[in-house]
């Protein structure tokens, strides 16, 4: 039988997982509630969803208050996907992808800063191998390299940004590759997201081709890029050993 040390012991190990399934229980039980008190049910229209999108734009407070909730959806290691889509959806493709692109580099620094505050021994645990490879190739490929890891999902956003921060990497080089690594990416998804919505509002088959051809032209774009990255990366691994 486990002494109360092990007992001690397993719970600071899993304690990430634990706190982190209390918020989501706490989150969905909170969105239950308010489904059921509000009736939210009718919200779920895309109609209806876009009008309370409309009234959100007009409202002065909404664009700080959306880049605000980007920098804290990367303190809390949420993905930011989600609110890419949500913020085209809102702000069209366009405005949107402004918006979503100001929110992601906003994200994107603030955990770069807090990684420079935090330093490179806090954060040995969070990814030590990959620390050790940004370090690395800091002098001759940091804007590459932090390029690399945007593209490819090796990480987590945040947790690179962290890492980035820590490591001997700088700020522009760090800046140039989080602007490559994710900007053509929110495009993609602005495009994809505007075609969803045109198909939603007024489906036909000529929306639904188009739909369809941006569906493989961003594959095929992204398959590239990643494709390209990896052999990059690989190269310059190589030239590490090397030297």
């Amino acid at each position: 039988m486990p002494t109360r040390a092990e007992w001690r012991e397993a719970i600071r190990r899993r304690w990430p997982l634990l706190w982190r399934s209390m918020i989501i229980v706490a989150i969905a039980g909170g969105v239950v509630a308010l489904w059921q008190v509000y009736n939210l049910e009718a919200y779920t229209e895309i109609g209806r969803l876009l009008e309370l999108g409309a009234r959100l734009r007009a409202q002065p407070w909404a664009v700080p208050v959306i880049i605000l909730l980007y920098i804290a959806a990367g303190v809390a290691f949420l993905p930011l996907t989600v609110m890419v889509v949500a913020t085209i959806l809102v702000y069209g493709p366009v405005g949107g992808f402004l918006l979503a692109n100001a929110g992601t580099i906003a994200t994107a620094l603030s955990s770069f800063l807090l990684g420079r505050l935090l330093g490179a021994e806090p954060l040995r645990r969070l990814g030590g191998p990959t620390l050790r490879r940004l370090n690395a190739q800091a002098g001759r490929h940091g804007t590459m390299i932090v390029t690399a890891l945007r593209v490819m999902p090796v990480a987590h956003f945040h947790a690179v940004s962290l890492l980035s921060g820590a490591s001997a990497i700088g700020f522009w080089p760090y800046l140039n590759g989080t602007l490559i690594g994710t900007v053509p990416g929110i495009a993609i998804i602005a495009a994809v997201g505007n075609q969803t919505k045109r198909l939603l509002l007024d489906p036909d088959l000529a929306g639904l081709m188009v739909l369809t051809g941006l569906g493989a032209f961003s594959l095929i774009v992204l398959y590239a890029m990643r494709r390209w990255m990896r052999r990059y990366a690989s190269g310059t691994d190589n030239d590490a050993e090397q030297q």
